[in-house]
């Protein structure tokens, strides 16, 4: 019973003591665990950072992209044109007469001066003899008036009216001079005789036609060139014509229209050829080639051209931030695997994959071909 006394005193004061190291060291660690919550709310982990940039980088459009740098190119312009006569000439006769002479017959080749028709001149030859005696004879009789003249024998008139006289017998001479010669037709120029309206023994009438002399040597080559190209035309530009004959020349530009034709909305423009036998006949179609100046051009895959708001032909490209840009371009020429195209910087980054997701003004996460060459390919993908 005095045990039981005693143990309760000290029991009780022991419990006070436990209970009093606990509230020590665990309010002191209480305290600890709540600044550390505190400071855990206030200052991100470096966890959350990196998810948070990975979060951020991966909302941008991938695509991949590959730089182009501008490139000197041989331009040339193919089109169909006409080959046409260098000369053309309607003969006509001058004489009335019978065709005594017709060496000719059409589609002959003939030299300049070769005789083409002769119609009959015995008639003008005798009144060719008959004018020029008649010359003769106003001639002494000028000389004679002259002397009695200077005699005081003859008065001024009768000297005037035999000067009067000489004059219009050498005038009628010469005409019948001239008609003498009209009377033969000679060719004007190398041609070919491309029709002959007469025959042997048939009367002409004065002015009366004979035929058609066409020169083909040099050989003429009209084509119509389209208003956005002839800026590249100029006076001597060389062109390679192919017939389809098979026959093929080089030639140059010598002539330019100083106006279009308005409907086609082309200037027309003429280059020459040689065509020494004048075989190639005018009026026949040539593929004429030609042959421009260098120009500075990018090439990749006609598949990356689109069109922009205004309908223009247009590439999508990046800026320096990696920001898409629509850019006009102007095709020049088109390869079996990339077309050339000018408009664009010397060096230009163009979008291969992914152009149909992004529009002008998107920022992308580019991602560069390991290609090194200047043509651009793109891979198949669904365009907007």
């Amino acid at each position: 019973m005095a045990l039981k006394t005693k143990l309760g005193p000290m029991t009780a004061i022991l419990i006070v003591v436990v209970i009093a190291s606990w509230l020590l060291i665990g309010g002191k660690g209480i305290i600890t665990a709540q600044h550390d919550r505190k400071k855990a709310n206030t200052l991100p982990s470096t966890a959350d950072s990196t998810a948070k940039a990975h979060t951020q980088t991966t909302s941008l459009t991938s695509v991949q992209a590959q730089q182009l740098h501008a490139q000197k190119i041989d331009l040339h312009l193919t089109l169909s044109g006409q080959t046409m006569a260098g000369k053309t000439v309607t003969l006509h006769n001058q004489y009335a007469g019978k065709v005594t002479s017709l060496p000719v017959k059409k589609g002959d080749l003939v030299r300049a001066g070769d005789v083409l028709l002769k119609v009959d001149t015995r008639t003008l030859k005798a009144q060719l003899e008959e004018a020029r005696l008649l010359v003769k004879q106003r001639h002494l009789e000028l000389d004679g008036i002259t002397k009695l003249n200077k005699s005081n024998l003859s008065s001024q008139v009768k000297l005037a009216e035999s000067k009067t006289l000489l004059g219009t017998a050498k005038s009628n001479l010469k005409q019948l001079e001239v008609q003498f010669e009209n009377a033969t037709i000679t060719a004007p120029f190398d041609g070919v005789m491309n029709t002959v309206e007469v025959e042997k023994g048939q009367q002409l009438a004065k002015d009366a036609t004979i035929g058609t002399l066409v020169s083909l040597n040099p050989l003429h080559i009209e084509v119509a060139i389209p208003q956005n190209k002839i800026q590249h035309i100029h006076l001597g530009t060389k062109g390679k014509v192919k017939l389809d004959s098979g026959y093929t020349a080089m030639g140059s530009v010598d002539y330019i229209s100083a106006i279009a034709n308005q409907q086609s909305r082309t200037i027309p423009v003429e280059l020459t050829i040689a065509n020494p036998n004048q075989t190639t006949p005018a009026g026949i179609t040539a593929d004429v080639d030609f042959i421009l100046d260098q120009q500075h051009a990018h090439a990749f895959s006609a598949a990356l051209l689109t069109l922009d708001k205004a309908g223009h032909t247009a590439v999508k490209t990046l800026d320096k931030n990696n920001v898409v840009q629509l850019l006009p371009v102007t095709p020049l020429k088109s390869e079996r695997d990339k077309v050339w195209v000018e408009g664009l910087p010397d060096t230009v980054t163009i979008i291969t994959v992914g152009q149909g997701f992004v529009k002008a003004g998107d920022k992308v996460a580019p991602h560069f071909d390991n290609e090194t060459d200047n043509a651009a390919t793109p891979q198949t993908e669904q365009a907007n």
